[in-house]
């Protein structure tokens, strides 16, 4: 076998090598980190800047209070007082207790209630208060109280008297009153609620039921 067209061959590898490695086949580099910095305008004026952490929001403390013995319109009123103050306000009834009254019940008519009366009056029992009903029949009402306790006691006292007719009825009462449960930003409502309700004489402030 003839080395000359070896020789050709290798001085061929070389010369292709060479135009390789002078870039006439294109920069073996163009996407490296170091061309592209060449190629921004100004590389020098790059800064890395810190992302700032996140601060959460500071959530303000809620209060919650109740206005009781106010009026109906008197509730609506401070309601809105309350609302542009910057807190929610919202009218309730008022719950009122039951009344435990001690009576004579069940009087058929008027002529049956005076003749009760007249009876009362021999044993010396004042303070009672004679109720017209519906139908003609009558009631005499000789004690009201908050406490059951309170009237069944007065009931001992009526039969040790001779009383034996009286008993003891629990009564609900309709509400004749209305609250305010106020709601909003402790700092703000803490502070704005003695002044809003100072023109209601027989308002109590006090915290809302849980």
């Amino acid at each position: 076998m003839s080395i000359r067209p070896i020789f050709f061959l290798l001085v061929l590898a070389n010369l292709v090598v060479f135009a390789w490695t002078q870039g006439h086949f294109g920069s073996t580099d163009d996407g490296r980190e170091p061309q592209k910095l060449e190629q921004q305008l100004h590389p020098e004026k790059l800064r890395i800047v810190p992302i700032a952490p996140t601060v959460p929001a500071i959530k303000e403390e809620a209060a919650c209070r109740v206005i009781n013995g106010l009026s109906a319109a008197n509730a609506e009123v401070l309601k809105t007082a309350i609302a542009a103050a910057g807190s929610e306000a919202k009218v309730l009834p008022q719950e009122e207790p039951p009344l435990h009254l001690v009576l004579i019940a069940d009087l058929a008519n008027k002529a049956a209630a005076d003749k009760k009366l007249a009876e009362l009056a021999r044993l010396g029992i004042e303070g009672h208060k004679l109720v017209a009903l519906e139908g003609g029949r009558h009631e005499i009402v000789l004690g009201s109280f908050t406490s059951e306790a309170a009237a069944r006691e007065l009931l001992q006292v009526l039969n040790k008297k001779g009383i034996k007719t009286a008993k003891t009825d629990k009564r609900e009462q309709p509400s004749v009153k209305a609250r305010v449960e106020a709601r909003g930003a402790a700092a703000t409502l803490l502070q704005q609620l003695p002044k809003l309700i100072a023109p209601y004489a027989e308002a109590t402030l006090g915290d809302c039921p849980q």
